[in-house]
């Protein structure tokens, strides 16, 4: 499918936690990005059938009083559902709103790691820092609400879309979008650790053997951005 031809829903949830065994959605929204621009679906708090704690209505200020007499997540799924029918689902940080609800059976795409993708020299990543960096003008409502977080995660994936395309597209399928997306995010300097700050290429490889082998948690992208530096020094051994 091209880009251009595509529908995309962009979704987000604010949640009681970050678990997604034990925590629930209390707030789920839904904005269309397609050829045709940017229009609000869905929005609705929803009872998570569990309390709130005070540190996740610190984030996003919903408390039980907020949701009290709203649905419960069973009874909205099916118009979720429908409203995703034959869409690409986007969202900022996908890997944590995918792992919040049922699966959709629709393609994702992470409006996070294409930025980091697009643009390595903003300040940040986060929407709202992508919003001021680029001087997206929107009225949305405040930072951290459903609805809110939608719409801007909506107007930076428009202007995504747009660089894609113009700058970096070899094909206009979203299949190669969503590749793209997925592939790893170049390192060049360390994130952690005692070399933290330190270019890449400056670090001896033997931390990387030992990072590998030991820190369990690695991110994808760094662990891949070790892997490549450890067969670059193979290669250049062999090659000698």
């Amino acid at each position: 499918m091209r880009i251009q031809d595509a529908r995309f829903v962009v979704l987000d949830t604010e949640t009681t936690g970050t678990n997604p065994e034990i925590d629930r959605v209390c707030d789920i929204s839904l904005v269309e990005v397609s050829r045709n621009g940017i229009k609000p679906l869905f929005n609705t708090l929803v009872h998570p059938e569990r309390d709130i704690p005070p540190t996740a209505s610190a984030i996003h200020h919903i408390t039980l009083r907020d949701v009290a007499d709203k649905p419960k997540f069973d009874a909205i799924w099916p118009t979720i559902v429908q409203h995703l029918e034959g869409a690409i689902v986007v969202a900022h940080n996908a890997r944590f709103d995918r792992s919040m609800i049922p699966e959709t059976g629709r393609p994702w795409i992470c409006s996070y790691r294409l930025a980091r993708h697009l643009w390595p020299d903003a300040p940040a990543f986060g929407n709202q820092v992508l919003r001021y960096w680029m001087d997206i003008n929107v009225q949305a409502e405040s930072a951290h609400s459903a609805a809110g977080d939608t719409l801007v995660t909506a107007h930076v994936f428009y202007r995504e879309l747009a660089y894609y395309r113009k700058f970096v597209a070899q094909t206009d399928q979203v299949e190669d979008l969503i590749s793209y997306t997925y592939s790893p995010i170049p390192i060049d300097v360390m994130p952690f650790g005692k070399h933290k700050g330190e270019f890449m290429d400056s670090i001896p490889k033997s931390y990387f053997s030992w990072a590998l082998q030991n820190v369990s948690e690695l991110d994808k992208d760094l662990r891949f951005a070790m892997e490549q530096r450890l067969k670059q020094d193979v290669r250049s051994t062999e090659t000698a």
